[in-house]
């Protein structure tokens, strides 16, 4: 995700993320559902606002690759929570399972394999799967 320029250069490059499993840092179940709730509410997706109250303290545990603002950190993989892309599926159980399990990502260098015309093409693409009413240069 992310701007054209950081698009590009993901599919151009490749990339690597890497989120550790945070249960133990984040603390009980209540209490991870609840950051689920505050992440969730970050984006202005549906959520339990009681729950995402009790969560924004927690949050400051995710705050250190995602932000206090939530909008992540390209430069170590860690995605936007702020808007409404979901990289490994959407809603409380998905982002539970996240913080229980973590997640290993790598996405290949595709320089090798596209042109830069097909290349520019995907970039187009993927852009307009979070921006649908926008255009791309």
């Amino acid at each position: 995700g992310g701007d054209p320029v950081t698009i590009k250069a993901s599919i151009t490059n490749g990339r690597q993320g890497v989120m550790p499993t945070m249960a133990q840092a984040v603390g009980s179940p209540q209490e991870i559902s609840e950051v689920a709730h505050y992440v969730l509410s970050l984006s202005g997706s549906p959520h339990d606002s009681l729950k995402a109250a009790g969560g924004k303290s927690k949050f400051t545990v995710c705050s250190s690759c995602h932000g206090m603002d939530g909008k992540g950190n390209q430069a170590i993989g860690a995605p936007n929570l702020t808007d409404k892309t979901w990289l490994h599926g959407w809603g409380e159980q998905a982002i539970v399972n996240m913080v229980n399990n973590g997640k290993v990502n790598v996405m290949p260098a595709q320089k090798d394999r596209l042109s830069s015309s097909q290349i520019h093409v995907l970039t187009g693409y993927v852009w307009s799967l979070s921006h649908p009413t926008s255009s791309v240069n």
